[in-house]
């Protein structure tokens, strides 16, 4: 047997992992004969419990968690991130409750109310309030309960035990390395950025961080445009964006995942120029596959979400202490391989 756990040590005295858990405790009530069974076992494959596997027998621990998101399928990617931790915990006292809200239709008394209601919660998860008009309310939750961790974006205005995202900088230089692979052979190399809201630290952080990169590829970033995460807003800019800048445009690159109407324009007024854009929701698909972006890149919010969860739990149960901020994987999505992102 390779490494042993409770889990594996369960499996093979075909007991429950929280039955094999209260055999290791004297005052929990077990069958003598079968903890004599288990610390058997125990002793066989040097097996010593440790303190999360002790929690099998503890009081149930509460997380809440608010998903605050305009994109349902990062909603749908975030809930499969934390099923699919859960799932590997599920046999620790542990429940969760899943709050789904959306910043354009939600109004700050709205996110108040479900926050007061997980103020007796052991951990709270938050995501998308990187913009500061969330501090004193994410404050608030920290004061209660300091066990709060940030998803895909942080509030650095904000406390909050660690945050899992993906890493703005990373994806800058990727985007930035691609348009400049696109353009190798061309004299000239103006980059146009769109930004979400700038109020958010991730956009405020891509930003700057393209704006390194464009140096290091040789690319002349024209000019930064904040969309505000706006897509009625987005639209009503655009004719007067390429009005101004017309054929002096020879890249692209959006920080954001409202990349839609931006590909709407390009596809209308056949503009073709190699385009980075940001996640890979189905419409953004469909306009990789169309070739009106060339490429995209891909964060895996289901991965933040799940390290989030894990990373709490175990902090809650063991004292885990954990990084400050744990990173995932950005990769760069073409047509070629964008089967593998569905």
């Amino acid at each position: 047997m390779s490494t042993v756990t409770i889990y594996t040590l369960a499996k093979e005295l075909h007991m429950t992992p929280s039955m094999v858990s209260r055999a290791f405790n004297p005052e929990a009530r077990i069958d003598e004969e079968k903890r004599q069974i288990v610390l058997a076992a125990a002793k066989k494959y040097n097996y010593t419990p440790n303190r999360f596997a002790s929690r099998l027998s503890m009081k149930t621990v509460r997380i809440g968690i608010l998903i605050n998101s305009r994109f349902l399928v990062n909603t749908d990617k975030m809930t499969a991130g934390i099923r699919n931790a859960y799932d590997k915990l599920k046999d620790y006292k542990i429940t969760y409750d899943i709050t789904l809200m959306n910043p354009l239709t939600h109004k700050m008394d709205d996110y108040r109310t479900v926050l007061d209601r997980y103020r007796d919660y052991d951990g709270v998860i938050l995501t998308g309030m990187s913009s500061t008009k969330y501090t004193d309310i994410i404050n608030t939750v920290y004061k209660r309960t300091p066990a709060v961790v940030q998803v895909q974006a942080i509030n650095r205005e904000a406390d909050y035990l660690f945050a899992s995202k993906h890493n703005e900088e990373t994806a800058s230089f990727l985007a930035a390395e691609f348009l400049s692979n696109c353009l190798t052979v061309a004299k000239r190399k103006n980059i146009l950025l769109f930004t979400g809201d700038s109020e958010s630290a991730l956009h405020a952080d891509a930003s700057t961080a393209f704006d390194k990169a464009c140096l290091q590829f040789g690319l002349t970033l024209a000019d930064s445009i904040d969309m505000k995460d706006n897509e009625a807003y987005f639209e009503e800019i655009l004719p007067s964006i390429f009005e101004k800048w017309n054929d002096r445009i020879d890249g692209i690159y959006i920080t954001s995942g409202l990349s839609a109407p931006l590909s709407r324009y390009l596809e209308k007024h056949e503009i073709h120029l190699p385009f980075v854009a940001f996640d890979t929701y189905d419409e953004i698909k469909q306009y990789l596959e169309k070739g009106i972006i060339s490429a995209t890149i891909a964060q895996n919010v289901a991965h933040q979400m799940e390290l989030a969860f894990d990373g709490l739990i175990k902090h809650l149960i063991t004292g885990e202490t954990c990084p400050k901020t744990v990173y995932t994987d950005v990769q760069l999505v073409l047509k070629s391989n964008m089967h593998q992102f569905n």
